[in-house]
């Protein structure tokens, strides 16, 4: 039964219509085949061995000892059953060879996550994390490869751009000294720029804020932060550049402006506090004249005589003499007339004009720390050419101009948007007898160019210059006197390290022309006199620099470079050196120690003068009242001469004083019978002095013409001469 039942199996599988595996009966060598078992089963009890599945088509082969899989207990039990199949085939889902070794390996069987995909074992990770670090090793190196090419180039190129500078500064130096050495043809002096040579003054400590030059440009006088006013005086300097007098105006308040009369006869000094001052060219120590204070409780500026508030610039009359004006913190700008009647008690200049800069209210409010958002000039000036425009460059940004007219009121024009900053200075550029042009600098770092003949915010600038750092409120700029140059000063911004530079452009096209570094100095105030035609350049660190040119400048600094300042005698350069020697033992000399100690040194220098002079007072002998006199044989021998003197007069003691001053007198009644002294040496001389004067027959006439009443201003008796001396008074006769 069981041999037949056996053929029959063999047959239905070699006919094909089993629906099981189609592989060949494994052979009896006991190898581990995925056939059916025959029947007795004799499997294991720990499992049978299968062999894998066969894989699919163009897959890479294994090895033959590949790897083998167990199958638990009870799919073990179920190899040895024998399927039929009947009729229609249903489909088989066999393990194929695209599943990996690994994902079966735990507990013998496929592992399966919560969502029915597979997890890879742990071969596969090992493998997939080692192909993942070796990617991104390999990317690693690729962008440092990548970031060293950039770096390279960024240092090719930055190696390029030092030295393309390099080549820029060297062509600068060269152009510079072609320059240098360019000698200019004869009548074209004026048309090179004066910048080739330099000279460098001291003149202060702390920064300079004040420049001014006489219209002669013989003397110069610059005003600093600390307050001091310095003169000097280009034809009598020497290499050692002192100035020959310092001018203190006010104490503790620094100098704003400082501006010469048209005729150079006297100066105006503007400091800081509400007063305005007057100076002859010689620097006096008090000021001729000075301007009076407003009274400050006045809200209306126009019912004020003065500023009430701090001075902030001024300038002279480029033409009148007698007048000037001056800018304030109170809001307003003023005009001065030396000629005006003093008023109060120490008699000072009021006022002539009040002009009122205005707010966006149209309001004049100033400028003071108690009122928010106050408004007020900042400098001033006159159009040189003319003088009919008065502008004032105000703290809110804006320029307001004043035409000239009897009376003052508003601004005539207001450029209201010209400056987002404060406006630091205001200069024209005058071309012949024509001022049209107006430069402003500012601090929001610009300077711009203006047309007086069309101001409005519409039109706006002509020109603006952008990216000028300014690192001063009292930043300037300058033109030449011939109109062909603007020049200004720049500062490096904050933690840069940048230099300070002052730059010039051209006015007819505003091209650049020329830059000039200044290292960590920051220039300030610029002038540019046009006697001297040399750039003046005042800096943060006090020193005042002159650059000029030997062809195109004249006087002013080559008045005194190479000049050598005369060798002072021996007993000067022995007054004059480290300082008098004390004897510590001598109560006298210890005095002058410590007076030394004190800044006495002058008063004792004039002291050793006095006493080194020929005609001295001598020493008094001792008396009563000067017990603890010196001892000399000169003094001996005065007193000598005093004693025996004393004797003769039949006085008391050697000082000739007698107590009784009326006895004293009664002594010298008949001093004709008592000649003791001298008197026997007039005995042949009645008349010893001849007091008689001979006079000329001119000087005769002219005493008896000078007898009576005559004009003192023509020497006539008879004249229409009309006295002056008293203002607004009734004509009057001086006879």
């Amino acid at each position: 039964m069981g041999d037949s039942d056996e053929e029959e199996m063999k047959e239905m599988r070699s006919s094909g219509r089993y629906g099981g595996s189609t592989r060949k009966p494994a052979a009896d060598d006991g190898d581990d085949t995925m056939g059916v078992a025959t029947g007795g089963g004799s499997s294991s009890s720990s499992g049978r061995r299968f062999a894998p599945p066969p894989r699919k088509k163009g897959a890479a082969a294994e090895d033959e000892d590949g790897p083998t899989y167990e199958v638990e207990e009870p799919a073990a039990d179920m190899l040895g059953m024998g399927f039929l199949s009947f009729g229609k085939k249903e489909d088989v889902k066999t393990i194929g060879m695209e599943v990996h070794d690994a994902t079966i390996r735990n507990k013998g069987g496929l592992v399966l996550d919560k969502k029915g995909s597979i997890q890879f074992g742990r071969k596969v990770r090992d493998a997939a994390a080692l192909a993942g670090a070796s990617s991104r090793a390999d990317k690693a190196e690729e962008e440092a490869r990548v970031s060293a090419e950039v770096a390279k180039q960024r240092e090719a190129a930055t190696l390029a751009a030092e030295q393309s500078a390099r080549r820029a500064a060297l062509q600068d130096e060269e152009d510079d000294a072609q320059e240098e050495d360019e000698v200019p043809l004869p009548g074209k002096e004026r048309e090179m720029l004066p910048v080739t040579h330099e000279v460098t003054l001291q003149a202060h400590e702390k920064c300079i804020t004040a420049m001014g030059l006489d219209p002669k440009g013989v003397r110069m006088v610059v005003g600093g932060m600390g307050g001091e006013c310095k003169f000097y005086d280009f034809q009598g300097m020497t290499e050692e550049k002192k100035p020959f007098r310092e001018v203190e105006p006010v104490a503790d308040h620094m100098v704003q402006a400082i501006s010469w009369s048209n005729t150079g006869g006297c100066l105006l000094v503007v400091c800081s506090d509400s007063h305005a001052r007057i100076y002859d060219r010689d620097g006096s120590a008090k000021p001729i004249q000075s301007t009076v204070k407003g009274d400050m409780y006045v809200r209306d500026m126009q019912h004020t005589k003065g500023h009430t508030q701090s001075l902030t610039g001024g300038m002279w009359h480029p033409f009148a003499n007698e007048n000037w004006i001056t800018s304030s913190l109170d809001g307003t700008i003023r005009i001065w007339d030396i000629n005006a009647a003093p008023v109060g008690m120490d008699q000072v200049l009021p006022s002539v004009h009040v002009l009122k800069t205005m707010d966006r209210r149209n309001v004049c409010v100033g400028g003071a720390s108690g009122r928010a958002g106050g408004l007020h000039p900042t400098c001033c000036v006159y159009s040189p050419s003319d003088a009919k425009l008065i502008v004032g460059g105000c703290s809110d940004g804006s320029i307001q101009v004043f035409f000239e007219k009897a009376r003052y009121m508003k601004p005539d024009r207001i450029l209201r948007d010209a400056h987002t900053a404060l406006v630091t200075d205001v200069a024209f550029i005058q071309k012949g007898t024509q001022s049209n042009l107006m430069v402003t600098r500012s601090r929001d770092h610009t300077m711009k160019v203006w047309d007086t003949r069309m101001l409005s915010d519409a039109k706006g600038p002509v020109k603006t210059w952008e990216d000028l750092p300014c690192g001063h409120e009292k930043s300037g700029l300058c033109v030449s006197p011939c109109g062909q140059w603007i020049a200004t000063g720049t500062a490096p911004e904050k933690a840069s390290m940048g230099n300070s530079t002052v730059k010039i452009w051209e006015t007819k096209d505003f091209k650049h022309v020329k830059t000039l570094d200044f290292g960590k100095k920051v220039p300030v105030k610029f002038a540019w006199p046009k006697e001297l035609n040399q750039l003046i350049v005042g800096t943060s660190t006090g020193e005042v620099s002159m650059f000029y040119s030997p062809y195109a400048s004249k006087r002013g600094a080559l008045h005194f470079v190479g000049k050598k300042a005369k060798v002072k005698a021996e007993i000067d350069m022995g007054r004059s050196g480290p300082g008098p020697i004390f004897n510590m033992t001598d109560s006298e000399d210890i005095k002058k120690f410590y007076a030394t100690g004190h800044g006495d040194m002058s008063k004792i220098r004039r002291a050793e003068t006095r006493a080194a002079q020929k005609t001295i007072t001598p020493i008094r002998p001792p008396d009563a009242k000067n017990t603890m006199a010196a001892t000399s044989d000169s003094m001996a021998f005065a007193a000598m001469v005093m004693k025996s003197g004393a004797k003769i007069l039949n006085l008391q003691n050697a000082s000739g004083q007698e107590k009784d001053s009326q006895k004293a007198l009664h002594k010298y009644a008949d001093a004709d019978k008592n000649p003791d002294l001298v008197g026997h040496v007039y005995k042949d001389n009645p008349q010893p002095l001849d007091w008689s004067v001979d006079v000329s027959e001119g000087d005769k006439r002219m005493s008896a013409k000078m007898q009576g009443s005559f004009c003192r201003k023509c020497g006539q008796k008879v004249c229409r001469c009309i006295d002056y001396s008293v203002w607004g008074a009734k004509r009057k006769k001086t006879s």
